[in-house]
């Protein structure tokens, strides 16, 4: 996968056009992380934004129906198209993370490109059960959401949870995705 250094718009900005090529990764350093937050929700504020380290983003294509911030994305390949980089909600048949593109920070509307999170601090959908900091993560039986893991060697986990669900908003939780 190609990677570039620098991005002329925000990571939140989606397109009509392919303007990056699609599986191209942008790395965001530790200070960008820490003051960029998340654009699931404006409740995340610099005073509740557990975000930390590196986080790697991926560009795509959104696939059938879009993605809404916090969904995990497993690659469209599976269902309906040779590209491995058109994303759409991930199931719970999705389990496997080499199926998986990342967690979306935002909404992309369908046959849209935008940025997901490979890697690195982001907002969970945890609709799919009771999640506490720490959890170790794996997606769940509804589209786009995670449920807790509680085996650490689980081939299925995707990520761990900083925050429990619902601490700051609703049904979502902070943490980090490791893809």
């Amino acid at each position: 996968m190609p990677s570039i250094q620098a991005i002329a718009d925000a990571l939140s900005t989606t397109f009509t056009d392919e303007r990056y090529p699609v599986g191209t990764t942008y790395v965001q350093t530790d200070n960008q992380v820490k003051s960029n937050l998340t654009g699931v929700s404006d409740l995340y504020t610099d005073a509740n934004w557990l975000g930390k380290g590196e986080r790697v983003w991926i560009f795509i294509k959104a696939g059938t129906g879009g993605i809404d911030g916090g969904e995990t994305v497993k690659r469209e390949v599976l269902v309906a198209t040779t590209d491995p980089f058109v994303g759409i909600a991930s199931t719970v048949a999705d389990s496997v993370p080499r199926l998986l593109l990342g967690v979306a920070d935002h909404d992309i509307a369908a046959a849209s490109f935008g940025w997901i999170i490979k890697s690195g601090a982001c907002v969970f959908d945890a609709t799919g059960g009771t999640v506490a900091a720490g959890n170790f993560l794996a997606t769940a039986g509804a589209a786009g959401v995670v449920t807790v893991d509680g085996d650490e060697e689980s081939p299925a986990i995707i990520g761990m949870a900083t925050e429990a669900k619902s601490a700051v908003l609703t049904n979502f939780a902070q943490g980090f995705v490791f893809l």
